[in-house]
């Protein structure tokens, strides 16, 4: 066996033991609902929420660990897919991208099925359907990532692998982000834009054909998904390793998360029943809502935690941002693929510009290409597809908007 296949082998080892530990951790927690609450002290209590909390910042941390790892080996990234699509009309990054969806509505429909996670309190079924928000933030969104050469998960990865364009799009992405949840231009999404709303009981896409099982709504977008990845003409990249692994090991980290999120929303009012006022406890949503991954409130929340560390407290979110640079750091320097690059000036103008665009967009649409793309509807929500088909779109119009820039000055 060759050195450079035996470090890709040793990534490979590392990600399958990542996700195996996961599924420990979850199968820990798990027990812990075997607990008869009303025989445990006040301080039995505080351990076990504490031993929950651990639990699923680890989780956290390994799941962010996985993503890193394998953008960093396949270079998966929707922005390079709708730049591919634009240029070479080449699928094979999109079809990994199906490939991740066909993973996560499985499983996550699975896991809810078995009532292991209740996707329904999640953001994207539980918010209004801002479709202002949904269409104009994911528009925006969509431009920005082609300018700043990577979406959400990318520009991370490529900043641990030492290229400093994506280090200047991670910054513009986090200031951009922070203040358009907290700061200068959250008056725009909260006063304008999410004022436009549509009654809806549900977004939940099976509840939108109620003469139709459940069942079938999702059976019928799983085939389209396996239609469209099937299809891939015989020479296409496609037919290898790389992509169909990308696409299932990425999967596979937001039904972990979910699973893991999930499990310990069920623990916490089980253990403290006490202090339970019910599923729709505010102070219960604010900490332990089920969620996936997602990374336009995550850079932002990271970012102040790192700052503000003494009256900041590290959440799950936080955890899979250090996670994501801590694996591709470890995949590169394993695999000697750590270079410090510095981009010309005109990529890093573009870097810069798309990640102020990859912000506010990715705030305003209530999630990036993975929060709103993957997380959002591997649950089927219906704003998630309406997001992530403006991402496209926007995506697509920036490749073409780049390619007729760079040919103006050719």
């Amino acid at each position: 066996m060759s050195k450079n296949r035996g470090r890709e082998l040793l990534v490979t080892l590392s990600v399958i033991a990542a996700l195996v530990a996961v599924v420990v951790l979850v199968f820990q927690i798990g027990h812990l609902l075997a607990l008869d609450a009303d025989a445990l002290s006040d301080e039995e209590i505080a351990a076990f929420k504490g031993a929950i909390r651990n639990r699923v910042l680890i989780g956290g941390l390994l799941l962010g660990a996985v993503m890193g790892a394998v953008v960093q080996r396949t270079t998966y990234c929707i922005a390079a897919a709708c730049h591919a699509v634009v240029t070479v009309r080449d699928l094979s990054q999109t079809r990994a991208y199906a490939m991740s969806l066909i993973v996560a509505i499985a499983g996550t429909q699975f896991l809810y099925s078995l009532g292991e996670v209740d996707i329904t309190r999640s953001i994207y079924l539980a918010s209004p359907m801002t479709w202002l928000s949904y269409c104009v933030g994911g528009f925006i969104f969509g431009v920005g990532i082609v300018y700043a050469g990577g979406c959400a998960s990318r520009i991370l990865v490529r900043t641990a692998e030492g290229n400093l364009g994506g280090l200047v799009a991670v910054f513009a992405f986090i200031l951009s982000s922070g203040a358009t949840l907290w700061g200068i231009s959250a008056h725009l999404r909260t006063d304008y834009f999410n004022r436009a709303t549509v009654a809806m009981s549900s977004q939940y896409l099976p509840h939108l054909f109620q003469q139709v099982p459940g069942w079938v709504v999702i059976l019928l977008v799983e085939v389209a998904l396996i239609v469209f990845v099937v299809r891939a003409p015989t020479d296409s990249d496609w037919w290898g390793l790389r992509w169909p692994l990308a696409g299932i090991g990425i999967g596979l980290t937001i039904v972990l998360a979910w699973w893991l999120n999930g499990v310990a929303f069920r623990a916490i009012p089980h253990i403290d029943a006490f202090s339970f006022t019910g599923a729709d406890d505010p102070t219960l949503l604010q900490t332990w809502r089920p969620k996936a991954l997602t990374f336009a409130l995550a850079d932002a929340q990271t970012f102040r935690y790192i700052i503000m560390w003494t009256g900041e407290t590290i959440n799950f979110a936080v955890a899979t941002v250090f996670g994501v640079l801590g694996g591709a750091f470890l995949a590169a320097v394993i695999t000697r693929s750590f270079h410090w690059v510095a981009p010309p000036l005109q990529q890093f103008k573009w870097n810069f510009a798309g990640g102020l665009l990859m912000g506010f967009g990715a705030v305003l649409g209530l999630g990036c290409n993975i929060g709103q793309g993957l997380s959002g509807i591997s649950t089927l929500s219906v704003g998630s597809i309406l997001t992530m088909t403006f991402i496209i779109i926007g995506a697509i119009s920036g490749a073409k908007i780049m390619n007729w820039q760079l040919m103006r000055e050719v």
